[in-house]
């Protein structure tokens, strides 16, 4: 009797041992409440495909959930248990930072499930807007959860959360200064679904940058090059750069090239080589007939320069590099018919003797 009434730290141990054995039965009520909703969560295969529950089901909640349970049922017992004030103050301020963070966890799981059914739903409608807008919704609705969360805790920690956000009021005009980039990049942001001038999986070219667009978020644009590397540039600049979306080219390519021929080269072999490989271009299925050009454009530096353009379809198993080679190495097969030599850049020099008026060529 007299070990049950020794006073420890200003409580009986009786208390103490009451108090112990009540943490021992909630980490053990815990596995209980945590096996309970695993078997649940078998069940998902009862709610409807590709909804919130059964994605929300599919999160990993059944930890975050228990901890609630049992964080709920530590607050009643600390209430019933009569302990020592300091005690039971700590005890408090502890279960609900643990409950606050573990209902921020659950909510953001739910905040998760919300994105992927929203993603699932916007593959059922026409517009490309909708798939731009859900992945930036279900990133807002997260820090939405994560700062109002925050807020939660700090409200259970006894900070004054109405004075704390007067004073981020009153240094707003700092704030505003050191976070001009980051506003600008929101901005920016906005501006690109709002116009939407390329969507997920377009192939753009942006500056010196050209790839597939991986993702739009708050602050950049992913793009994979196609070094297979991801250049992550700022929706600011996107915003403002001029965007060539090459995905919007309606299936066709155009193909554009400049030859130069060496100064020997006749009008007529010109001519003759024109001809020849605008009837080979007018035999392949993929080429726009109405849309080929191939001409002599003028006079170079030391080429005669001719202009190929055209414009043409990719196979379904074939790139464009792989596109354009195939023509190159056609236009090569015709030139070299027509005994035609491709020009490399050449210079002359003349020395005029003023007293003989003798020249000699140099090449």
């Amino acid at each position: 009797m007299n070990l049950l009434n020794t006073m420890i730290f200003g409580m009986p141990s009786s208390k103490w041992f009451i108090f112990f054995g009540a943490a021992v039965a909630l980490y053990f009520a815990r596995s209980l409440v945590l096996w309970t909703i695993i078997k649940l969560k078998k069940a998902q295969n009862y709610f409807p495909k590709k909804t919130f529950m059964e994605f929300f089901f599919k999160q990993e909640i059944e930890k975050g959930l228990s901890w609630v349970f049992i964080s709920f049922l530590g607050l009643l017992l600390i209430d019933s248990l009569e302990l020592t004030v300091n005690l039971s103050k700590y005890c408090n301020i502890a279960l609900k930072i643990f409950l606050s963070v573990n209902v921020i966890r659950i909510c953001y799981l739910a905040a998760e499930a919300f994105g992927i059914s929203l993603q699932e739903w916007t593959k059922s409608t026409d517009t490309e807007l909708d798939n731009q807008l859900a992945p930036f919704a279900s990133k807002t609705l997260k820090v939405s959860v994560v700062v109002v969360g925050a807020l939660i805790v700090l409200q259970n920690l006894g900070v004054n959360v109405t004075a704390l956000l007067a004073g981020l009021g009153i240094g707003g005009v700092a704030l505003a200064f050191a976070a001009q980039d980051t506003v600008a990049n929101v901005f920016g942001t906005i501006t690109i679904l709002l116009d939407s001038p390329f969507k997920l999986g377009d192939h753009i070219k942006i500056g010196d940058t050209e790839g597939t667009v991986e993702s739009i978020g708050f602050r950049s644009t992913v793009i994979r090059t196609f070094y297979n590397s991801l250049v992550t540039l700022p929706n600011s600049v996107v915003a403002k750069e001029k965007i060539d979306n090459l995905a919007k080219r309606d299936g066709w390519i155009r193909f554009r090239q400049t030859l130069g021929f060496t100064y020997d080269a006749n009008p007529k072999t010109l001519q003759n080589f024109a001809e020849n490989l605008k009837y080979q271009l007018l035999q392949d299925p993929n080429i726009d007939r109405e849309r080929i050009s191939v001409h002599f454009s003028g006079f170079g530096d030391s080429s005669l320069n001719v202009i190929v353009n055209f414009h043409t379809k990719l196979n379904v198993d074939e790139t464009e590099m792989a596109n354009v080679g195939k023509y190159l190495d056609l236009i090569f097969e015709v030139a070299e018919a027509q005994k035609l030599a491709f020009a490399f850049p050449t210079r002359t020099l003349i020395v005029q003797n003023k007293d003989n008026r003798t020249a000699v060529a140099i090449t």
